[in-house]
């Protein structure tokens, strides 16, 4: 097939999602146009015209799929652009949405449910709680690109760690870690990639906050970690465990905020245990859980319908 695919592509300092769904379709023998959102940068939803030849979505609707996520919508375009530019496109249209569908963002799901053939959330709690006959669950993964484990660098040693940025509710999840753990504890937010690999090489143990996750949703975090090769404790979920995830197997998981430093001090405690359950979650995770996957999923079920 030949897919138009608007996203993210241009990111250079962090990890790209778009850019991991882009090989894996590739991978699968389909022709990927990647257009970034960024092209919409300064661009008035009153100007959308067929005719306009630098809008490179226009100059591509024989396409057999249009794929986006967000559709640069909050960044630099409206949603009336976005419905403007599902309409103009008469290929099948599909939504993958990747984070938590929160109140403010279901005027986002709505619009795009009705203007789109599928919509594919991670949020599979906000498709039990609705109605609408085109949503389906498809959460994240890794990217295969290169999936060989990391190098240990004296940068990210620390017996726990944090990967990513503490905001949003985390603050104070973060700032226990620091009370008990001090030197002991890292915030590494700038790990992509293969750096990832050598930061989940190098801390003994990664920590999950439970904020947003909640019993059918959690984020890409799980997968980058586990496929990373690192030892994650993270919120015990029935969805996960629905997915074949087995707590004390593939990863450490936690019910309490008590439970989650004792889990934490056992597994500092047992080494040779945490590194038997590191090993099994990162061999599941880059079997069965990669982009290809996730792609292969996806486009079972546009097939099928």
């Amino acid at each position: 097939m030949k897919i138009l695919y608007l996203g993210s592509f241009n990111k250079s300092l962090t990890d790209s999602t778009e850019k991991h769904i882009k090989y894996a379709l590739e991978q699968l023998g389909h022709q990927v146009v990647a257009v970034d959102e960024d092209r919409f940068k300064n661009f008035n939803s009153s100007e959308f015209n067929e005719n306009r030849a630098d809008v490179e979505l226009l100059k591509n609707n024989d396409a057999d799929l249009f794929l986006f996520h967000k559709g640069a919508v909050g960044d630099y375009i409206g949603l009336d652009l976005l419905v403007k530019i599902l309409t103009y496109l008469t290929c099948p249209k599909v939504c993958w949405y990747f984070d938590k569908v929160f109140p403010d963002r279901e005027e986002y799901i709505e619009y795009v449910s009705a203007y789109s053939n599928y919509v594919f959330l991670t949020d599979e709690t906000f498709i039990k709680r609705h109605k609408f006959n085109n949503l389906y669950p498809l959460r994240q993964g890794i990217g295969n690109e290169d999936t060989s484990l990391g190098k240990y660098r004296e940068e990210y040693d620390c017996d726990v760690a944090f990967m990513g940025n503490p905001y949003h509710g985390r603050e104070g999840f973060v700032r226990d870690l620091q009370a008990k753990y001090g030197e002991r504890f890292k915030i590494i937010d700038d790990a992509f990639n293969r750096d990832l690999y050598d930061a989940c090489a190098s801390a003994k143990i990664v920590v999950a906050p439970p904020y947003p996750s909640d019993e059918f949703y959690w984020s890409s975090r799980f997968y980058l970690t586990l496929g990373s090769g690192g030892f994650l404790v993270h919120p015990e979920l029935y969805g996960l465990k629905e997915e074949g995830w087995v707590e004390g197997m593939h990863y450490a998981g936690y019910k309490s905020n008590q439970e989650f430093f004792d889990t934490i001090d056992y597994y500092l405690a047992h080494e040779k245990e945490r590194k038997a359950i590191q090993q099994e979650g990162y061999k599941r995770c880059i079997s069965e859980f990669t982009y290809k996957d996730r792609v292969e999923e996806m486009l079972r079920k546009v097939c099928l319908k």
